[in-house]
């Protein structure tokens, strides 16, 4: 064979051995994504989803959510969260929204007593931008976030943040909650119409999806505050 033409030859057989291998390293990574964290919302007309023994949520998908120490924002905060996890479930039912969450919690704290006894509590964020650039580390200044705060003193709060430290009560009498204490620690229910004023915090009407992210407080653990176990990035909500 003429050395020229076998080295044309040698030549475009390394071509398409490299194209082959790059096109299968290429399905390989896609294979090898990760599954989105995602939260499945089930539509269901005419039910009332507001107590966390209701028999809609048998039929609600279940999700675990892994929690970690929240980024400790200021230097007062101090110790470690001691709640892992958390069980998120969520059901639309005409235009309101409802979301459970379930954790362990081996005692019921719901008094706050001086500076040494902390109540347990729970909470919901979305960036009310519906956006997922927005940080879930209670935003920031140009990127507010709308909270969901249940505490197991009774109180549930509506809040803006913008930032650490920026929690801001904004008066919405459409936010409820229901809890009860289960075999191994808390169900909470919190619920809201998927419209509200834009001063009222986020908007869920007409969205496919939204980030969303959880925090859980142990009063038993002296959390509170800055002191608490989160989701350090966003899942997002599927309606």
């Amino acid at each position: 064979m003429n050395p020229s033409n076998l080295m044309k030859q040698l030549a475009t057989l390394a071509m398409v051995t490299s194209a082959a291998a790059t096109v299968g390293l290429a399905a390989t990574a896609v294979q090898a994504a990760p599954a989105a964290k995602t939260i499945r919302v089930l539509s269901a007309a005419g039910v009332d989803a507001a107590s966390p023994e209701a028999e809609i949520w048998k039929k609600a998908p279940a999700t675990q959510v892994a929690l970690q120490p929240a980024f400790p924002g200021h230097g007062s905060i101090v110790g470690t969260p001691v709640t892992e996890r958390l069980t998120a479930q969520a059901v639309r039912a005409g235009d309101r929204l409802f979301v459970k969450l379930a954790w362990s919690d081996r005692s019921a704290n719901t008094a706050i007593k001086d500076t040494v006894q902390f109540v347990d509590g729970a909470a919901v964020q979305f960036p009310i931008n519906g956006k997922a650039s927005t940080t879930p580390f209670m935003g920031d200044a140009k990127n507010p976030v709308n909270v969901w705060h249940w505490r197991a003193d009774g109180l549930t709060e509506n809040l803006v943040a913008k930032g650490f430290g920026t929690s801001t009560p904004v008066h919405f009498e459409g936010l409820k909650s229901a809890a009860v204490r289960t075999d191994s620690g808390w169900a909470v229910v919190l619920s809201r119409s998927l419209k509200v004023k834009p001063s009222e915090g986020v908007s869920l009407q007409g969205r496919a999806s939204i980030p969303v992210a959880f925090a859980a407080w142990d009063g038993d653990n002296q959390e509170r505050d800055g002191l608490k176990a989160v989701t350090l990035e966003w899942w997002q909500l599927k309606f």
